[in-house]
């Protein structure tokens, strides 16, 4: 999405709620585990995104798109927003990586 955007220059904003994990998944695997009597502790497996964490606002930029975060700081949201909007609303595609709470 993120090539396609620039590619065709899409005044598309992306505010990406950045969870570090895939959460839906590590519920099921959880449950999962229950169920089949192993342990829940093994479902983050392949399904947590840190130790690295991904700099998506740098991965947006490496596709040519307008990329600020990780943004954990509540009150640099809102500026990060404004500068964003501001390349949408001059044509260009924009991704803002806001990292919020697992669960």
């Amino acid at each position: 999405m993120l090539w396609t955007a620039a590619h065709h220059k899409i005044p598309l904003l992306i505010v990406m709620y950045n969870n570090r994990g895939y959460v839906q998944e590590i519920m099921h695997l959880q449950r999962m585990a229950g169920l089949h009597r192993r342990d829940p502790k093994t479902a983050k497996v392949g399904t947590m995104i840190y130790d690295p964490d991904v700099d998506f606002g740098k991965l947006a930029q490496a596709f040519g798109v307008y990329g600020e975060g990780p943004i954990s700081d509540p009150n640099a949201l809102a500026p990060a927003l404004e500068r964003a909007l501001k390349v949408v609303k001059g044509g260009a595609p924009a991704l803002v990586d806001v990292v919020c709470q697992l669960r």
